[in-house]
């Protein structure tokens, strides 16, 4: 209590000078510019003009400062549009290369599967361009045709395994009919010594080795290639791997699921297969 007092005591001082200086501003003010007036009345003529020099100079630098800050503000927002667009610019140049590599990584495996297929028959290298839009599911369009060579029929492959046959031929394009339309079915053999043959189709988006008789040796992760019979699609080429096997006491035959080999949904190049033949 005792210290509160003290301050406010110490602090009054100092009160009553604001409020004198408050209350007699108009006249400190003219006291002040007479008291300044004779000051420079007083001076030499060299004094005056140093004096009137730092007074403009002070004064240029300060509106300079003031002018200047927008025109910094400016400039720092160009930079950062050119930080902008030299970022985005980078961005799509390494969308690019990654394009790139894994456009390279797909032709590299065409080229040897293609290497490696020779004696299969002629390949012809195909673009997919389009997915029918009335069967968005089970067909493909790719970028050669008639002129090329290709005709109804032949079956389309990529280093995966077996895509489909060619259904329709134009000109300069043709439509692919995938192993996922449930009317394109394959003969097939499963690769192993007891060679357990069916048929490869596919209800509901499943792939299944049928008319596989119940006694038959298939197991889990046996590789299901096309068999030849038939005479559209050549024996060996890769179909799927055995991934499900039903319950043997059921029906006269067992159920087997395929895994197909070919990703249908990602498909970009493929090869069509100009010499059909069967085993």
């Amino acid at each position: 209590m005792v210290r509160a007092c003290s301050l406010s005591s110490h602090n009054r001082p100092v009160q009553r000078l604001y409020q004198f200086i408050e209350e007699k501003r108009a006249f400190i003010a003219l006291g002040l510019a007479v008291v300044i007036s004779l000051g420079m009345m007083a001076m030499g003529y060299s004094e005056k003009l140093g004096l009137a020099r730092s007074v403009a100079a002070g004064l240029l630098k300060t509106g300079h400062g003031l002018f200047s800050w927008p025109m910094g503000l400016s400039d720092l927002r160009l930079q950062n549009e050119i930080l902008r667009e030299q970022n985005l610019r980078l961005s799509m140049e390494l969308v690019e290369l990654r394009e790139s590599k894994l456009k390279n990584e797909r032709l590299r495996g065409l080229l040897n599967f293609r290497q490696e297929n020779q004696s299969a028959g002629d390949y012809l290298a195909a673009k997919v361009i389009a997915r029918d839009p009335d069967r968005i599911t089970n067909t493909l369009l790719i970028d050669i045709g008639q002129t090329d060579g290709v005709q109804e029929r032949m079956p389309v492959v990529t280093a995966d395994g077996l895509v489909g046959r060619v259904l329709e031929v134009h000109s300069w394009t043709s439509v692919v009919q995938l192993l996922l339309d449930r009317n394109c079915r394959v003969s097939a053999i499963v690769q192993r010594k007891s060679r357990t043959q069916g048929i490869v189709m596919v209800e509901g988006g499943t792939f299944y080795l049928s008319h596989v008789p119940l006694r038959s040796q298939v197991e889990e992760g046996d590789v299901v290639v096309s068999s030849g019979l038939g005479g559209i699609f050549p024996g060996g080429l890769l179909i799927g791997t055995v991934t499900v096997l039903g319950d043997e006491e059921q029906g006269l035959f067992r159920e087997v699921i395929l895994t197909p080999g070919v990703n249908f949904a990602n498909l970009e190049e493929v090869f069509v297969l100009k010499e059909r033949g069967g085993e």
